[in-house]
């Protein structure tokens, strides 16, 4: 009796064992879940490589593998075995030069990615492609260009293929250019305020796979001197100008003098990211033709590039750079939209107060600021010499006046340039000729 007592209770505790044993083969061996494969491309063009990522968090990649079918042969381009603690790998394969066996054109791309468990789980990525391994040609229309420190300038290219990604690199920012047919393309760029004589530039040309050719191009930039202005700050400015900033932000604390430095410099950045975001908003063709237009009847009072040094009670608090030109005519003058173009921004702007913007196309804008009044909307096409509102003094601003920029692809640029018929003959409507005839002299 007590021996099969015993055996029963083995028995049980076997079954015990066995279940456990079983649950925990289940748990750790046998897994139902897919690996996560992803190409990191989405374009149905494969360039110079191909990239893809594979991840198991739970029993890791065992293997990968990627495969290129073309005219019924299959050419291998990876098959890699991976060790049992590998849960994410990011690989990259090169095609240039093409491997053996390929050829520019269509193919079939296939990734494969297995994971550890005993499941053997496998994940699969086909799709038809188009092998492009060869960079665009690309060709500089011009023989010389120039452009002015703060100043901006106009160049025309082609490429030999259609290029989604091309423009101007000029140091450290990137222009992007505008088509006009037959793989050609348009580009205002600039020498920023501040750059050195010597910067770099480039005209960059990218194709659907990711195939880059950059050519050197070496516009001569002149130097411009700038002007320096000593700006005193009084109490009498402070209280009138600090109640505009602290009604529309009632978190600005501190002194009259703490608040306006507060305002003139994070408030001035805060706003000029605004506005570069703003420029983005940009149709692919120009809108403008001939000479911009200036405020009517108006004087200059500061120019565009102006060193700032802001003075309080005997010491310097502040330097910054007035990057416009303001224009003084009487007060609650009527403001003509310079040229033609979309209105991408109508209302309050910081530290330029009640403010305009218009799209001129292939990144040009106008910007009309501290205006008392606006008469025109966000997205309204406009003409040249149509009304938007009146000169004011809203904002930070001292007295009533129109502060006036010009911006290319979110760059502040010399307005003076834009207003200079025979500088827009010269440096933009000849260049644009050729191109107009579809046949552009090289």
């Amino acid at each position: 009796m007590k021996k099969k007592k015993r055996m029963k209770i083995f028995l049980i505790v076997l079954t015990a064992i066995l279940a456990a044993a079983g649950i925990w083969v289940g748990m750790t061996k046998f897994d139902w879940e897919k690996p996560s494969l992803q190409l990191l491309s989405d374009s149905m063009y494969v360039g110079q490589k191909i990239s893809f990522k594979a991840e198991d968090r739970r029993s890791g990649v065992a293997e990968v593998r990627i495969d290129l079918l073309q005219q019924g042969k299959t050419v291998t381009l990876l098959a890699e075995h991976l060790p049992k603690e590998t849960r994410r790998i990011e690989k990259t394969v090169l095609l240039q030069p093409l491997p053996q066996g390929l050829r520019e054109g269509e193919a079939q791309l296939r990734i494969y990615a297995r994971d550890h468990s005993w499941s053997r789980n496998s994940a699969v990525i086909e799709r038809n492609v188009i092998i492009d391994t060869v960079p665009p040609r690309l060709s500089v229309f011009g023989a010389q260009h120039y452009i002015n420190q703060g100043g901006t300038g106009f160049v025309a290219y082609q490429t030999s293929e259609e290029a989604p990604v091309n423009g101007v690199q000029a140091g450290d920012i990137f222009f992007p250019g505008c088509s006009t047919g037959k793989d050609i393309y348009l580009d205002y760029f600039a020498a920023p305020y501040g750059s050195p004589p010597d910067m770099p530039f480039s005209v960059i040309a990218e194709d659907r796979a990711g195939n880059r050719t950059k050519s050197a191009f070496r516009p001569v930039v002149r130097h411009k001197g700038f002007k320096k202005e000593k700006i005193l700050i009084t109490d009498s400015f402070l209280k009138k100008v600090i109640p505009y900033f602290v009604e529309r932000n009632p978190s600005l604390k501190g002194t009259s003098l703490d608040i306006f430095l507060a305002v003139n410099q994070k408030e001035r950045m805060a706003d000029h990211q605004k506005i570069r975001e703003l420029c983005r908003n940009t149709e692919a063709k120009p809108l403008w033709s001939g000479p911009f237009l200036r405020l009517p009847n108006s004087k200059p009072m500061a120019s565009f590039g102006s060193v700032r040094t802001y003075w309080y009670e005997g010491r310097q608090v502040d330097q910054q750079v007035h990057l416009g030109v303001d224009l003084a005519s009487n007060a609650n003058s009527p403001v003509p939209a310079a040229n033609s173009g979309r209105v991408i921004f109508a209302g309050p702007l910081g530290i330029y107060g009640n403010t305009v913007m218009i799209d001129h196309g292939c990144g040009l804008v106008s910007m009309y600021s501290h205006l008392g009044s606006i008469e025109t909307e966000v997205k309204k096409e406009v003409k040249k010499g149509e009304f938007l509102g009146h000169t004011g003094v809203t904002g930070m601003s001292s007295g009533d006046h129109l502060h006036f920029s010009m911006l290319v692809r979110g760059v502040f640029v010399n307005p003076i340039e834009w207003w200079d018929e025979h500088w827009i003959k010269d440096n933009i409507e000849k260049k644009m000729e050729p191109l107009h005839e579809g046949a552009p002299a090289r």
